[in-house]
């Protein structure tokens, strides 16, 4: 329960820092677009901070996939371990003269 708190709050975290990323990148060039047509080096800036967000984007979008992937792996292991008990079960029922 602990583990899908902190999932979720990081997830959260993570959304709002993208979306702030992308406010800026659009408040930069939408101010600044004079400033980048003239200025080589503030264009450079500019397309390694549209890099940089692109490759955070990536990485989130693999570490969610990889999340994806750990709770199927754990769904499937605790459906393996009712289908085992629950064949005991009717292998060997529970006497009600013990």
């Amino acid at each position: 329960m602990k583990r899908s708190k902190i999932l979720t709050m990081t997830f959260t975290f993570w959304v709002l820092l993208i979306t702030m990323s992308v406010s800026w990148l659009v408040f930069l060039f939408y101010n600044n677009l004079h400033l980048v047509s003239s200025n080589i080096i503030l264009g450079l800036v500019l397309i390694v901070a549209l890099i940089s967000f692109a490759l955070s984007m990536f990485f989130i979008s693999q570490i969610l996939i990889d999340v994806r992937v750990e709770l199927k792996k754990t769904r499937e292991k605790e459906k393996n371990i009712r289908d085992i008990l629950e064949y005991n079960q009717v292998l060997d029922p529970p006497s009600i003269y013990n």
